[in-house]
């Protein structure tokens, strides 16, 4: 069987036990929805960096195993990833005949005696080749196409969808879904909000979705990012990127102490006989930036070189060192870390990499320009090369100090390189200003409220939830027409509403009232927007408003919901918020809550209502937070 035989090569026994169960859960969860004649979309679901290669190729092995014969795997569009993907799986893959972009021969000329497997990028040029080469090909013929699309929700899907056309990339990918008699195509991330908030109408929604755990030993976003400060985690300036543009030979004090935190690791690492370490510094997406550090690190490492006996690197090598002892007790004796520490400033052993579209190091870093950083003490320094489908190994150090006016959630994330199996958990650190480190811990919470959501209740009733001025994703991806958007602080009520619920609300609100706010329960608050609804639905949605409160007690669960009641209302129809004055300040003055209003109308027919009274609510979520959905 393919599927053993690849888990035999799995040298970690809680790997091999992981791809077993998913591969089996995912090919369910596919095949329970396929007809062999359509295409269907789905979602496979993971962490950053928490083994989804391991995943994808244990999946279709167990395709293979029942009997499905024709694999796509879809990489970024970077050749030397796009080469190290293809290798990992002709390896790994051994009962497959798998195939490099340029195979085209080779596929022609198949029989179909062993599963083919082709490993594309998703390149205009190359996906346009082989969709012409799958639409002509007899192979083809009969057969069901498996996608997986590693980093799905980038590139794949639809830039131009509010231009009513399609992106190349997307015009080609769907052509290929089209090629065969059917095709199970599954996107691949740890970032699905992309994926999650398509429409239905674009033919790229999923349909069924699996998340699979990472291994033991994985450190993630609870493990850098939960809501109080961790020992992994040291504050910078919160102005360190514009402080290191004011001077060129100013190097700022929180990129000092990362270096130096990074000497210590080194250090630590040789005593203990390894040779390979690795800092990442992300300032910018600006390439100018990434040179201005680079010179930066270079001038003070020489700095410290020429200095390497003074009592001030000293002193500043000991306070570092007093805090990584906080974490690891055991770490060697001050005295001997320091000799290796001048050791290797001597020596200048350090390899100090620029990677970005422009470098000349390369953009690979498993290959940058023949420096193995699978060996050495490498400083790596770039902007977004520094993200999807990049694996740092054994990465201690991370000096991230990048900012955005309206970050994206998704974007963000995948920045999270440090996030993996092979860091040495006591020893790891990570600088950031305070600011970026509570970003970071509202995108964890987003992040596990959302993979909550999917394992308790699959693709139904999944909301975004974001705080207020983080987007999930790029807007060029989704739909305007079909995107609903809560924005927290803004009144919500329908302007056309129904007429006929006053007796359920009665009852409901039988002896409450008052000239404040009564507290009651979420559950209670979703139960009166049941009968809050109105006749049309673009205005007022009554379903996604309880969608958002059933995200917000997740997210939030110490959160009141405050009712604020008013019985025998003379308003006329059309009359906006109908919110009186002392109301409207009274409901604005809680920007923390979830505020309703409820007014009960007369419904006088001479106020435009069909003469019985009526309950008309005015909601409004905190301030802070926003909730996305779709159609």
């Amino acid at each position: 069987m393919l599927l053993e035989q690849y888990i035999s090569s799995i040298s970690n026994e809680g790997l091999r036990i992981a791809v077993r169960g998913n591969a089996s859960d995912i090919y369910d969860k596919a095949t329970d929805v396929f007809d062999f004649h359509s295409v269907r979309n789905g979602l496979l679901l993971g962490n950053v960096q928490s083994g989804k290669t391991a995943q994808m190729l244990g999946t279709i092995a167990h395709f293979a195993d029942n009997g499905y014969k024709l694999f796509i795997i879809l990489t970024s569009d970077i050749t030397d990833l796009q080469r190290q993907t293809f290798e990992r799986t002709r390896q790994s893959l051994q009962g497959f005949e798998v195939l490099d972009e340029n195979d085209t021969v080779r596929f022609q000329s198949e029989r179909g005696a062993k599963p083919i497997l082709i490993v594309l990028k998703k390149n205009g040029r190359v996906l346009k080749k082989w969709k012409e080469l799958l639409l002509s090909s007899h192979i083809c013929q009969g057969k069901t196409l498996v996608v997986f699309d590693d980093e799905g929700d980038n590139a794949s899907l639809n830039t131009l969808v509010n231009n009513n056309r399609r992106s190349t990339i997307n015009r080609n990918l769907e052509a290929i879904k089209q090629a065969t008699m059917g095709c199970i195509y599954i996107s691949v991330t740890a970032t699905p909000q992309a994926v999650l908030l398509q429409s239905t109408v674009s033919n790229w929604k999923p349909v069924f979705v699996h998340y699979f755990e990472p291994g033991t030993g994985y450190m993630g976003g609870n493990f850098f990012f939960p809501s109080i400060k961790p020992y992994c985690i040291e504050y910078t300036g919160e102005n360190e990127l514009g402080d290191a543009s004011e001077e060129d030979s100013y190097c700022p004090d929180g990129l000092q102490k990362s270096i130096l935190c990074f000497l210590l690791n080194c250090a630590h690492k040789r005593m203990n006989g390894q040779n390979n370490c690795n800092f990442v510094i992300h300032p910018s997406v600006r390439v100018n930036v990434h040179e201005q550090f680079n010179r930066k690190v270079r001038m003070h490492l020489s700095l410290l070189a020429t200095n390497a006996t003074d009592s001030t690197l000293r002193q500043s090598l000991k306070e570092v060192y007093d805090d990584l002892r906080s974490s690891k007790p055991d770490i060697e004796d001050f005295e001997d870390l320091l000799e290796v520490v001048v050791s290797i400033l001597e020596e200048m052993n350090i390899r100090i990499l620029t990677l970005n579209s422009k470098s000349t190091d390369g953009r690979n870093p498993d290959n940058s320009n023949g420096l193995n950083l699978n060996d050495g003490f490498n400083i790596v320094v770039g902007g977004n090369t520094l993200g999807r489908g990049v694996t740092f190994p054994h990465l201690q150090v991370v000096y991230y100090c990048r900012n955005s006016k309206t970050p994206q959630a998704d974007t963000s994330w995948q920045h999270s390189r440090i996030f993996g199996y092979d860091r040495e958990r006591e020893m790891v650190r990570l600088y950031m200003p305070e600011s970026l480190f509570y970003l970071f811990s509202e995108l964890n919470k987003s992040n596990n409220i959302l993979i909550n959501q999917i394992c308790q209740h699959g693709l139904d009733s999944v909301d975004v939830v974001y705080p207020y001025g983080i987007r999930p994703t790029r807007k060029s991806v989704l739909d305007n027409a079909r995107l609903n958007v809560v924005m927290g602080g803004v009144n919500m009520f329908p302007r056309d509403p129904i007429m006929d619920n006053a007796s359920h609300i009665d009852h409901l609100l039988d002896g409450m009232g008052g000239i404040d706010f009564v507290d009651v329960s979420g559950d209670m608050v979703k139960t009166l927007l049941g009968f809050t609804r109105s006749v049309s639905n673009i205005d007022y949605d009554a379903n996604a408003i309880i969608g958002c409160i059933e995200a917000l007690e997740t997210k939030r669960p110490k959160i009141k919901y405050r009712l604020l009641i008013r019985r025998n209302r003379d308003i006329s129809r059309g009359t906006g918020t109908l919110l009186s004055e002392n109301d409207r300040t009274l409901v604005d003055s809680d920007n923390v809550n979830v505020v309703l209003a409820l007014y009960r109308l007369n419904g006088a027919v001479q106020n435009g209502w069909n003469g019985n009274p009526l309950w008309v609510p005015n909601i409004k979520f905190p301030s802070d937070c926003c909730f996305y959905s779709v159609d």
